[in-house]
């Protein structure tokens, strides 16, 4: 079934300046312990931190409702009239491996809520379709098919050919590849990646529709 087409009265992008990322980067993970842990095992994995603008990568998108949305019947939360998925990344290279590392953060936000995801992934000799996700579970780094594997799913369902065919035609590095799909995909990797993010609740389903739908 095709994601719901939420009513919204305004849309905005930006592409982060990189500086910014780089600095909310090391102040996350000054306080994360979760993105501490995964930048740790890149770091494990051959992949190196450079810690440079240049390696970092953030895009942000809002929402802004045509109408405020109300919590349905049993669940909580006050009215949300706006939205905001940001995505922020950093590239791990690893000068003597064809795999490409990144750990980064996904983020939803509505209202007074918000719901963040970081990961680790790994595309093996550059392959970003079956990129290996990794998450943080407790106390230990466990491979997952969550963020990830939900935003292909979600292009593969519902995007346009053009876009479908650049998960696997995109190349480069992770910065590169995403720069690429975003590029082909437009709005709908936004709703994907989105929904991904936002994983069903309520109070963002209006934005970004439901990945699982």
């Amino acid at each position: 079934m095709p994601i719901r087409e939420p009513e919204l009265r305004r849309e905005t992008i930006a592409v982060l300046d990189q500086d910014r990322v780089l600095q909310d980067l090391r102040d996350r993970g000054a306080r994360d312990r979760q993105l501490r842990m995964l930048g740790d095992e890149a770091q494990q994995r051959g992949g190196r931190l450079s810690d440079r603008p240049e390696s970092v990568f953030g895009y942000r998108h809002t929402f802004e409702a045509a109408r405020p949305v109300r919590a349905p019947r049993g669940e909580r939360g006050g009215t949300v009239s706006d939205g905001e998925f940001e995505i922020l990344l950093e590239e791990y290279p690893n000068p003597d491996s064809a795999n490409q590392l990144a750990v980064g953060v996904a983020t939803f936000r509505g209202g007074e809520n918000s719901s963040s995801y970081p990961l680790l992934l790994e595309a093996p000799e550059g392959n970003f379709v079956l990129a290996d996700e990794y998450a943080v579970v407790g106390d230990s780094i466990e491979l997952t098919e969550s963020w990830w594997t939900a935003v292909t799913g979600c292009i593969s369902r519902n995007c346009v050919s053009v876009c479908v065919t650049s998960l696997a035609t995109c190349r480069g590095s992770w910065i590169e590849y995403l720069g690429c799909v975003a590029w082909n995909c437009g709005g709908c990797w936004v709703k994907c990646a989105g929904c991904a993010t936002c994983n069903c609740s309520w109070w963002c389903t209006w934005a970004v529709g439901c990945c699982s739908s």
